[in-house]
């Protein structure tokens, strides 16, 4: 049987990275009682508002301030942009960011074509 083109291996290596992570307003009081956290106290410890929605914010090691020992620790109500790993409009619309993805990504398949990563996404309907 081959492989999919993508299977999370929970690495956590998308994890890494600073900026272009938000959360919406609305999403703010489920992702902090998901750490038991009253929503101004969560804002204060996780998030940088930015405009009408809030950007998570670093460690210094680089790593996604939600980042715990054992993965995300909002990962149930995690940001939509988190949902759509390794599918980014990006990665779906130039091979060459395919290849880096691969290169960053243990759960992409190295023998993938990006012809047949875009088709797996369109199946799965992660291509918009």
């Amino acid at each position: 049987m081959s492989r999919l083109p993508f299977e999370c291996r929970r690495c956590n290596q998308c994890c890494y990275g600073e900026g272009g992570i938000y959360l919406e307003r609305h999403q703010v009081a489920a992702a902090a009682a998901e750490l038991g956290m009253a929503e101004a106290e969560f804002v204060a410890a996780y998030l940088r508002e930015r405009g009408e929605r809030y950007e998570v914010v670093c460690r210094e090691d680089g790593a996604c301030a939600l980042l715990g020992p054992e993965g995300c620790r909002i990962h149930r109500v995690k940001p939509e942009r988190c949902r759509q790993w390794p599918f980014f409009p990006e990665i779906l619309e130039r091979p060459q960011a395919l290849a880096e993805a691969k290169e960053l990504c243990p759960g992409i398949d190295p023998q993938v074509s990006h012809q047949d990563f875009v088709a797996h996404a369109r199946r799965l309907g992660l291509d918009r």
